[in-house]
């Protein structure tokens, strides 16, 4: 059947539809911009491929067949539809919408960036959906070339086919166990933290962890006693045992909010670097993936007038 269908014109079908709307093969000419001559042969041309006269002669005007008639709702919505596909107008409503958006990014960001995330999809798009992905899924999936919208995080490099945004400024500091009575320090002493158990996040394999490669500019190598695929875990190990763990300010800030925890500079200038908000070229232009960037966008620069404040 495909086959058959590639073989077929389909600018035939709008002839036959225009004639059918219009009652004349001369009006259909003057709305086509064709000569009359051109849709007649089209029409004749049908009649081979359907094996039916379609229009009869009747009077000054044309009389459709059955199967012309037949035809006829079938060819209004392909002209609807073929329009719809080519005029370039949006469809897309945050308001009504059902759609699925996706997001890939570390659980930093599900906990810095996603609860904010979902309360302002929910203002915007009541009915819209959040899925969010881990990274090394859309590692393995190559997510953004196929299903899914956004990724957030701090990649080396931005992917093959991607444009990027900058998003959040990421600083490091250092998440230690709340002792009551001491004196309360801006910064960690080097001594404290070399002597220190470090607790460390490793989210892919394979990729190197940014604070220790500075750290080790600077002369300095961390204890580490447990890594952790996720971050989840991390305040716990802090509190419980003690140990130190070197995560994103805004991250540290938000478990220091929760449990009996505090925020400490780190010993040596880790430095800042900028997370990136990424998509592929395939979604630059869709409505409402152009929506859904813009939201994380006011998501993050409320972040960033939040921590600004602090």
């Amino acid at each position: 059947m495909d086959r058959e269908l590639a073989s077929v014109d389909l600018n035939l079908l709008l002839v036959l539809h225009t004639v059918l709307e219009l009652g004349s093969a001369t009006a259909a000419a003057r709305a086509l911009h064709v000569t009359q001559s051109a849709v007649s042969n089209g029409l004749a041309r049908l009649r081979v491929l359907l094996d039916d006269p379609l229009l009869v002669r009747h009077g000054r005007g044309l009389a459709p067949t059955p199967r012309a008639l037949s035809l006829r709702p079938v060819l209004a919505d392909l002209v609807k539809s073929a329009r719809a596909a080519f005029s370039g107008a949006s469809t897309f409503d945050p308001a009504t919408t059902t759609r699925e958006f996706s997001l890939a990014c570390s659980d930093s960001y599900g906990v810095v960036l996603v609860p904010a995330l979902v309360g302002r999809l929910r203002a915007r798009a009541p009915n819209a959906l959040l899925r969010v992905i881990t990274l090394d899924q859309l590692a393995r999936t190559d997510g953004l070339a196929r299903d899914v919208d956004l990724h957030v995080g701090l990649p080396p490099s931005v992917p093959e086919g991607c444009l990027s945004a900058p998003l959040l400024e990421e600083r490091f500091a250092c998440l230690v166990r709340a002792r009551p009575g001491r004196r309360r320090a801006r910064r960690m002493p080097l001594a404290e933290f070399a002597s220190a158990f470090h607790v460390r996040t490793k989210v892919l394999d394979g990729a190197r962890d940014p604070v220790d490669a500075v750290l080790a500019a600077h002369g300095v190598v961390r204890r580490v006693a447990v890594t952790v695929p996720h971050l989840s875990s991390v305040p716990f190990v802090v509190a419980e045992l003690g140990y130190v763990a070197t995560l994103s300010r805004r991250l540290c800030q938000v478990y220091a909010s929760l449990l009996p925890l505090e925020v400490l500079e780190p010993p040596v200038d880790v430095g800042a670097r900028w997370s990136q908000l990424i998509w592929h070229r395939r979604t630059d232009a869709d409505p409402g993936a152009r929506f859904f960037r813009a939201l994380v966008q006011e998501v993050a620069a409320t972040g960033r007038r939040g921590a600004g404040s602090r």
